[in-house]
């Protein structure tokens, strides 16, 4: 990353500063957006903006650029240092004011922020991981893509500390999301996955994954399930942006299934990857 977009300037990196009195450094007052970039292209590229347009929206802040002035971006800050896949960061938070006040004052102009950097797309097989099932501490708007991560990251950290990849959540025994994902099993040769509300993020590649189970054929269904019922799962997988499609083998040191990538799992996988713009 030798570039960043900040306020309507490109500049280097080591000169990107922001001030001490900035919302999202003082209150976390702020959302972000995460869009993959294979080959040069954008994926889903519409449907993050979108996300990206309805968080600012729920939280009130302005949006200053329009999808195409995103484009336009992402090639500025290609040019500086070319790379074939990557990872475009946007963070943008309601803007700085002094003094410090809770409630922030109108008209605020907001600090936009953008970063590229370097993406290692998966290929090969896939190998299941571990995950960790711990209670979801977080707040009740996970469906806003908050820089407010606190919560995830403590959940990180715990799930490390339990020797799994990512946490899988629940409140009161109803599986949630991941602290940086979303989950889905497969029971009966049907996919479930939880509905979209404000209980997860409404996931882009969460999205695209049920697009594809549908157009092949894949039973699907939105709907809440249990920690019983992830137990009983023949199937489980997460999902996100820069993952792709994760199987899972392991919540703590429970099996699920035969502990294998299931069958279902490998197509997705296969589509999901056949899907996607080519990349190295």
């Amino acid at each position: 990353m030798s570039s960043v977009y900040l306020n309507g300037e490109i500049i280097p990196h080591s000169q990107a500063k922001i001030s001490a009195f900035d919302r999202g450094f003082l209150f976390a007052d702020g959302i972000y957006e995460v869009v993959p970039i294979y080959n040069g292209m954008p994926f889903l590229f519409t449907a993050h903006m979108q996300r990206l347009d309805r968080s600012l929206r729920e939280v009130g802040i302005p949006q200053t650029l329009n999808h195409a002035d995103w484009r336009a971006i992402i090639e500025q800050l290609n040019s500086t240092e070319p790379l074939e896949n990557s990872v475009l960061y946007i963070q943008i938070t309601r803007g700085s004011e002094f003094p410090r006040n809770h409630l922030p004052s109108a008209n605020l102009a907001p600090t936009v922020m953008a970063t590229l950097s370097p993406f290692t797309p998966p290929v090969g097989v896939a190998d299941a991981v571990k995950v960790a099932l711990l209670e979801d501490i977080r707040w009740l708007r996970c469906d806003i893509k908050s820089v407010s991560l606190l919560g995830n990251i403590m959940l990180k950290q715990q799930a490390q500390a339990l020797g799994a990849v990512e946490p899988i959540l629940h409140r009161a025994g109803r599986i949630t999301e991941g602290a940086s994902s979303n989950y889905f099993v497969v029971r009966d040769g049907a996919l479930y996955t939880a509905p979209n509300d404000a209980l997860i993020l409404p996931g882009i590649t969460r999205e695209h994954v049920l697009k594809l189970a549908r157009e092949h054929g894949i039973e699907v269904h939105e709907k809440a399930f249990s920690v019983a019922e992830l137990y009983t799962a023949n199937e489980c997988f997460l999902c996100s942006s820069t993952r792709e499609i994760m199987p899972v083998a392991y919540v703590d040191e429970h099996q699920i299934g035969n502990g294998q990538v299931g069958p279902i799992t490998q197509m997705l996988i296969d589509l999901f990857r056949q899907s996607r713009p080519n990349c190295a």
